[in-house]
């Protein structure tokens, strides 16, 4: 998309629809007029702090309006945006912040304190009410205009658990945007309830920037809770919602979801862990399609996804494909895989990210020869579509959250008394799947593991299992821990051991 950008399709709905409200939150509301109008404020305060075109502007906070704001003033000003995961002990950001190095880093007052230990030198301003501290007078410069410069970078972890970052262009999204709509019409101007944290590129992306640049209205809620989520989509009539489907659940086992009205809701989208029949069947009831959208970060989220009756009729498709991306199933040597065959995931098409942030070696490994490489193992059937049956890579997929098994492994082995770790995935009723970890130690107990983890980790990541072992780890060959043997053993962990405190919620919302 040639001399364009997501900056010229805010304003040109600021001028088509100057007084249709643009954002909720809670009981305050923007219109496009004011959302604009605050956003050129909240830019001109980032230019007298010293920001320029390609700075990192970083955000630690909840989801709130001055959250939205700050993040527009960013991109208005040609800077990088790049949210924090607000569930990050002090330890992970530092490690992110230094990856980043951003110029700035806006803080709610609710983080203030894991800010100051995470980044002593860094400017650290006020989330609050970010946009009152603009000059008096300003003068902002005319909209960027190529498409090829960054928007944002999304922190995530690597499989080695060390910081990388996802790197999103102004071309990549408005492609993927507008693909989204050849599958979906009903997106554009669509009200959509965004209840992921602004952190993930669900709640940035998919909840956020692209109902904004499709002309539609976003209902931000920070706080998750099922039933309050229902009042807000028979309360202003939200026709799109896109969650994992922990989410989906929580919602259809109200007693008052049997009476609820759902008639708005026109795309559903869920995923992050299976899509049971059951949830299926409990959303058509009320004449909702739940569907098992597929995607990764490095993908903007949704790659492909099935229609409403494809999602009633096969709960474990997640589609044909995209319109104008191609996925492929490949074998090891890159081969097509006949249909009913396994094979990798190799997508390529307008809303693949750029690659990841200052590491063009992980890159080309992984964006190289214009195809993601996705280390997911999907198949398609004889009727053409897609299922995901497994991933390639050692992580774990805990409430629509990745979490890598080394990253949980390198906290650990920091504890002196540790011989051996392993951490695997085993079920969890509460969110599909869930990390244990199996150790060698001397002179340990659960608890002191715990109590490591929680430093060292975010809440989401911490252990829900801990298995002492009196002999030690298997190993393979090459002196590398086996862990095919301990999953396979493993399975009945969840029957044999104690399951260690309830996981929050891993978007900040439960």
């Amino acid at each position: 998309m040639r001399q364009t950008t997501v900056l010229r399709a805010l304003d040109a709905w600021r001028v088509r629809t100057p007084d249709a409200v643009a954002l909720r939150c809670r009981a305050d509301a923007l219109t496009w007029s004011a959302l604009l109008r605050e956003t050129d404020r909240a830019a001109a305060r980032l230019l007298a702090e010293g920001v320029k075109p390609g700075d990192r502007v970083a955000l630690l906070g909840g989801m709130s309006l001055d959250w939205a704001v700050t993040a527009l003033g960013a991109i208005r000003v040609g800077a990088i945006l790049c949210p924090l995961n607000e569930r990050y002990p002090a330890s992970e950001l530092a490690d992110v912040l230094r990856e980043l190095t951003p110029a700035v880093l806006v803080v709610g007052a609710a983080h203030r304190e894991t800010a100051e230990r995470a980044a002593e030198a860094s400017v650290r301003l006020p989330m609050e009410s970010f946009a009152d501290g603009a000059p008096a007078a300003f003068d902002l410069p005319g909209l960027a205009a190529d498409p090829s410069a960054p928007v944002c970078v999304i922190p995530t972890s690597g499989s080695t658990g060390l910081p990388k970052a996802v790197v999103y262009t102004h071309e990549s999204l408005l492609g993927a945007f507008f693909e989204w709509t050849l599958q979906a019409p009903e997106l554009m101007r669509a009200t959509t309830l965004n209840i992921s944290a602004m952190s993930f590129a669900a709640g940035l992306l998919n909840g956020f920037l692209a109902p904004l640049v499709l002309g539609g209205r976003v209902v931000m809620m920070p706080v998750w809770n099922p039933d309050d989520a229902l009042g807000l989509i028979e309360e202003h009539e939200v026709t799109c919602i896109a969650a994992t489907t922990i989410f989906f659940e929580q919602m259809a086992a109200l007693p008052r979801f049997a009476d609820a009205d759902l008639t708005s809701l026109a795309v559903v989208f869920t995923g992050g862990n299976p899509v049971t029949p059951t949830l299926v069947e409990a959303w058509a009831k009320k004449g909702v399609g739940l569907r098992q959208a597929y995607g990764l970060t490095e993908s903007l989220s949704m790659v492909t996804f099935p229609t409403a009756e494809l999602a009633m009729r096969k709960p474990e498709s997640v589609g044909l494909g995209g319109v104008l991306t191609e996925v492929r199933i490949v074998d090891v040597d890159g081969t097509p895989c006949p249909p009913g065959t396994p094979g990798e995931i190799w997508i390529s098409g307008p809303g693949v990210a750029a690659g990841y942030w200052r590491d063009d070696a992980l890159t080309e490994a992984v964006f190289g020869g214009g195809r993601l490489r996705t280390g997911d193992i999907g198949v398609r059937d004889e009727d053409g579509t897609l299922r995901i049956v497994g991933r390639t890579k050692d992580l774990i997929k805990s409430g629509g959250m990745t979490i890598y098994a080394a990253e949980i492994e390198r906290a650990v082995l920091e504890l002196p008394q540790v011989l051996e770790a392993a951490v695997i995935g085993v079920a969890d009723p509460e969110f599909g799947e869930t990390p244990a970890l199996l150790l060698t130690a001397k002179g340990l107990t659960v608890q002191d593991v715990i109590e490591h983890c929680k430093v060292k980790l975010a809440a989401y990541k911490v252990p829900r299992y801990v298995v002492f072992r009196e002999e030690p780890l298997p190993r393979t060959s090459s002196m590398k821990i086996d862990k095919r043997p301990l999953r396979a053993a493993g399975a009945d962990i969840p029957e044999r051991h104690e399951r260690i405190g309830r996981t929050p919620h891993p978007h900040g919302q439960g």
